[in-house]
């Protein structure tokens, strides 16, 4: 996910850009970067590249800025624990075994997601770790992805300020485990400001063309869309599973 990365510096710079942010002082550059939903990696590499594009008054408050954000970063916990305890569990439906696509389908619902949202979900997930879902597919050996929504090395799978691997040890368990990483995206959906607004954006949808499109474009941002592929295992999906 190397150019969704460079798009989002790029999205960040130009905001820094547009509004004369160095202009303005330190505690403006602060509250503009805090309203970007990016994470500090990016923030950090935009600022980077302002500092070269600055005057040598307006560098010093761009790293005055860069120090201030990795000193609130460095103090801020990377995730709350929850109040349930974690326990593992056998993806079943009234002691009886499940598909494990219906099994994520009703974690979802389950979670807030619409009936259309849900098949819009699944069926990116089969194109992004294959038909079985596999959460332990790892997009080796070139590329970074991990898990059934292939969250990127480097980045949300173990990097980022919320990230699958912190989020797993954190209740104790590993990365690889499905309920894990159900839980970590309904996290992602439930508390990032910007899959928050896919989240709702998902459950908006009135066809599951829509929402399959929308999870695409807006969570995954995937370098190959395959926007084809995922269209199709929506129309499956509709069949297979049991609402």
């Amino acid at each position: 996910m190397t150019q969704q990365f460079d798009e989002g510096v790029k999205e960040i710079l130009m905001t820094l850009l547009s509004v004369g942010a160095t202009m303005k002082g330190t505690d403006y550059m602060l509250d503009q970067l805090k309203k970007r939903p990016e994470p500090i990696e990016q923030k950090i590499q935009a600022l980077n590249k302002l500092e070269q594009e600055s005057t040598p008054e307006q560098a010093r408050e761009v790293q005055q800025v860069k120090q201030k954000i990795k000193q609130s970063e460095e103090n801020k916990p990377v995730l709350v624990r929850p109040n349930k305890t974690y326990t593992k569990e056998t993806p079943q439906v009234k002691d009886k075994p499940v598909s494990r696509k219906q099994y994520i389908y009703n974690r979802l619902r389950k979670g807030g997601i619409t009936h259309i949202g849900a098949i819009g979900i699944i069926a990116n997930l089969m194109a992004e770790a294959t038909p079985a879902v596999d959460p332990r597919y790892e997009q080796r050996p070139t590329g970074p992805g991990r898990g059934i929504a292939q969250w990127e090395a480097g980045g949300r799978f173990d990097k980022d300020s919320v990230n699958l691997k912190a989020f797993a040890a954190d209740r104790g368990t590993d990365w690889t485990d499905l309920d894990t990483q159900i839980e970590f995206m309904l996290h992602e959906l439930n508390t990032v400001p910007e899959y928050m607004r896919v989240k709702a954006q998902i459950n908006a949808a009135s066809s599951i063309g829509e929402a399959a499109d929308i999870f695409l474009k807006k969570y995954e941002k995937a370098g190959k869309p395959n926007a084809d592929k995922r269209q199709l295992y929506a129309k499956q999906l509709l069949k297979l599973i049991q609402v």
